[in-house]
């Protein structure tokens, strides 16, 4: 069971969460919306030591509701307290959900679950994400930290950076300070790791659009159905 009640927010405890950083432009926006229609999601809070309250849930809210100066905030009182885990989980799904998590807050939210014994898989499994992408966010942890702070700013995209974990932390430094300022492609990110790593690229891949008419008739016609080695034959074919 839980209760719904409007809590004096000097009685609620904000302690440090999943969210390390809070945008600006969408704080704004929220306060924005607060001050025109209130509170209209409450906030999730579990008792704590004499009459006061942990807030779980609504860390972007209540800081609204401070910056209005509102002396009562809306939230769900829980029973009691959660574990660490659930409690953990809870605000990682509710964050990634409706507050745009960045990437590294979302990284260290997974690792923090997965070193409280939660497995990768059961963790992809509660946020609605591929096992592999959950793989892939806990390693951009492994990031040389200013590179980490960059993500966090959003002046690099994820995928960029999960390029440049190959390569040595200073590696790192020097390119990611290329994609900021050149604006360097995914594709021109990859081949500028391989040649610091002084590795050829061995191949590249084309996409192509084939009309569905098309494809069906080269199923047809591919050794076993596979029109992607029909069409690599036929390009071999021709240079040769």
């Amino acid at each position: 069971m839980v209760r719904f009640e409007n809590l004096n927010i000097g009685t609620i405890n904000v302690e440090p969460g999943i969210r390390q950083t809070i945008n600006k432009e969408s704080l704004d926006e929220l306060t924005a919306s607060i001050k025109q229609y209130g509170i209209l999601q409450p906030l999730v809070v579990e008792p704590g030591d004499q009459g006061r309250y942990n807030l779980q849930i609504g860390k972007r809210r209540m800081a609204a509701a401070k910056l209005l100066g509102l002396e009562t905030v809306p939230a769900m009182i829980l029973d009691g307290p959660l574990e660490s885990k659930d409690s953990l989980a809870m605000r990682l799904v509710e964050n990634l959900h409706r507050e745009n998590l960045d990437p590294i807050d979302e990284a260290e939210a997974y690792s923090n679950l997965k070193k409280m014994g939660t497995k990768v898989s059961a963790i992809a499994r509660l946020v609605g994400k591929e096992r592999s992408y959950v793989s892939h966010s806990m390693r951009l942890l492994k990031l040389h930290p200013k590179v980490r702070e960059d993500i966090r700013k959003q002046n690099i995209p994820r995928e960029h950076a999960l390029a440049l974990l190959r390569l040595d932390p200073s590696q790192q430094l020097t390119l990611a300070e290329e994609v900021m300022e050149t604006g360097l492609t995914m594709v021109e990110t990859r081949d500028k790791v391989r040649r610091l790593l002084g590795k050829d690229l061995k191949w590249r891949l084309v996409p192509i659009r084939i009309e569905t008419t098309a494809y069906d008739r080269l199923v047809t016609i591919a050794p076993e159905g596979d029109v992607s080695q029909l069409l690599k034959q036929a390009v071999e074919n021709l240079l040769s």
